[in-house]
C-alpha cells in the first residue's frame, strides 16, 4: 500500500493526540483524586457518588444545627443560673426583712435592695439572643415575654410553643424548655388558699400558719369543678356548745375539738378566728391551685415592707409566702436546667452517631470513586512516556526523505 505524506502526518498526529488525551486524563485523575471525572466514566458509580454527596451535605447541616441548638441551650442555662443567683440573694434579704430586730428604716433599705433584684430578674427574663430574639418568649420571639400591665402586675405575653431544629434524620430537638417562659417563670406555685363563703352564719377570718400542712391537705382534697359537681371543694367549721367540728360537703366530720369564744381554731395549717353561737358555721371553699409570677411576689413584698412600720401577722404571712414563692421559682429553674443538661447529652450522642455515619459514607464513596495514589502516579508516568515516544516517533518519521539517499 502506498503511504502518502499526508497519511503519515495524519496517522502520527492522531496517535499524538490520543496519547495526549490519555496523559491529560491520567493527570486529572491524580489531581482530582477520583476515577470518575464525568458520569460517562462510570454511570452507576457516578449516581452513587451524587447520593453520597447529598448525604454528606445533609450530615454537615445536621452538625451545624446541633451546634446551634447547643449554643441556644447553653445561653438559656447561663441566664437561668444568673436568675437563680439573684433569687438566692432575694431569699436572704427576705429572711432579714422578717427579723423584728431591724428598724423600719433598715427594712425599707432591704426593700429597696429587693426591688433592685426584682428589676435585674425582670431584665434577665427579657434577654435577647444574638439574632435579637427574646429567648423565653416561645414562638413570639419578636416581643418581650414579660411586661408590666396597666394594673401594675407583671404578665407573660409570649406563648408555650418552642422552636425545633432537625439534628438527625429522625430527630427534631427543642431549642429551649417546653412551655418556655410560661413554664419556667409564670407557672410558679404559690401557697394554697381558701375563700370564706357568704353562706357563713358566723363571722370570722383565717390565716395560714403552716403552709406545708395546708398545701398537703389542698393537694389531697382539691378536685376540678367541673367535671366534679359544684360544692365538691366546700367545707364548714360548725360551732357547738363549747365545741367545734369541721365537716366536708357530704357532712363527714374531718376534725373536732373544744372551743372557747375568742380563741382561734386550727385545722390543717389554717387558723380561724370565729365569732358566733352554737349552730353557726364558717363555710369555706378550697381555691384552685395558685400560681404567681416571682416578679409579682417580690413586688408585693416590697410594697408590704415599705408600708409596714410595725410587724404583725399579715406582715409575717407575706414574708413566709414570698419565701415559698422564691423556693418554687428556684425549683422550676433547677428542673429547667436539668432538662437542658439532658438535652445536651442527647445532642452529644446524636453528634457522635452522625459523625459515625459521616465516616461510613465517606468510606463507601472512596470505594466507589477515589483513586489509588500509587496506581495513579504510575499511570501518569506511563502516559508521559507514551506521549514522549509518540512525539519522538513523529519527529523521526517526518524527517524521512529520498533525497537523504541520493
Amino acid at each position: 500500500m502506498r503511504l502518502t505524506t499526508n497519511m503519515i502526518y495524519n496517522r502520527n498526529l492522531d496517535g499524538i493526540l490520543e496519547s495526549q488525551k490519555r496523559l491529560v486524563r491520567a493527570n486529572d485523575v491524580l489531581n482530582e483524586q477520583t476515577n470518575i471525572l464525568k458520569p460517562s466514566d462510570d454511570p452507576t458509580g457516578a449516581t452513587k457518588v451524587v447520593r453520597f454527596d447529598e448525604d454528606l451535605a445533609r450530615l454537615e447541616q445536621f452538625k451545624k444545627n446541633n451546634l446551634s441548638v447547643k449554643s441556644s441551650l447553653a445561653e438559656q442555662e447561663t441566664i437561668m443560673t444568673n436568675i437563680n443567683d439573684s433569687l438566692t440573694k432575694a431569699n436572704s434579704l427576705t429572711i432579714q426583712a422578717g427579723n423584728g430586730a431591724y428598724s423600719f428604716e433598715d427594712r425599707k433599705a432591704i426593700a429597696a435592695e429587693i426591688s433592685l433584684i426584682k428589676d435585674e430578674v425582670f431584665d434577665l427574663m427579657n434577654t435577647k439572643n444574638a439574632q435579637g430574639e427574646y429567648i423565653f418568649a416561645g414562638a413570639k420571639s419578636d416581643q418581650p415575654p414579660f411586661v408590666k400591665n396597666s394594673a401594675g402586675e407583671f404578665v407573660y405575653q409570649g406563648d408555650e410553643n418552642i422552636k425545633q431544629i432537625q439534628v438527625s434524620e429522625t430527630l427534631k430537638m427543642d431549642t429551649g424548655i417546653p412551655g418556655s417562659g410560661l413554664a419556667i417563670f409564670e407557672n410558679t406555685d404559690a401557697r394554697s388558699s381558701v375563700t370564706i363563703n357568704s353562706t357563713s352564719t358566723a363571722t370570722g377570718e383565717y390565716r395560714l400558719i403552716s403552709g406545708d400542712s395546708f398545701d398537703k391537705f389542698h393537694t389531697q382534697n382539691y378536685v376540678q369543678v367541673p367535671p366534679n359537681p359544684a360544692g365538691s371543694n366546700d367545707y364548714s367549721l360548725v360551732l357547738g356548745a363549747g365545741t367545734y367540728q369541721v365537716e366536708d360537703n357530704a357532712g363527714n366530720v374531718l376534725d373536732s375539738g373544744d372551743y372557747t369564744q375568742g380563741e382561734p381554731i386550727e385545722f390543717k395549717g389554717l387558723e380561724f378566728k370565729v365569732e358566733g353561737n352554737a349552730g353557726d358555721s364558717i363555710d369555706f371553699s378550697l381555691d384552685p391551685p395558685n400560681k404567681k409570677n416571682i416578679l409579682n411576689a417580690l413586688d408585693e413584698l416590697v410594697s408590704v415592707i415599705q408600708s409596714s412600720e410595725n410587724l404583725n401577722d399579715s406582715y409575717s404571712d407575706k414574708i413566709q409566702n414570698t419565701l415559698f414563692s422564691i423556693s418554687q421559682a428556684q425549683q422550676n429553674l433547677g428542673e429547667a436546667r436539668s432538662e437542658i443538661g439532658g438535652k445536651v447529652n442527647v445532642l452529644d450522642s446524636v453528634a457522635l452517631s452522625n459523625a459515625d455515619q459521616d465516616i461510613n459514607i465517606r468510606e463507601a464513596k472512596a470505594n466507589v470513586s477515589e483513586v489509588d495514589l500509587a496506581e495513579a502516579i504510575t499511570e501518569l508516568q506511563k502516559q508521559e512516556v507514551a506521549f514522549q515516544v509518540s512525539s519522538q516517533t513523529f519527529t523521526r518519521l517526518s524527517g524521512l526523505s529520498l533525497f537523504n539517499y541520493l
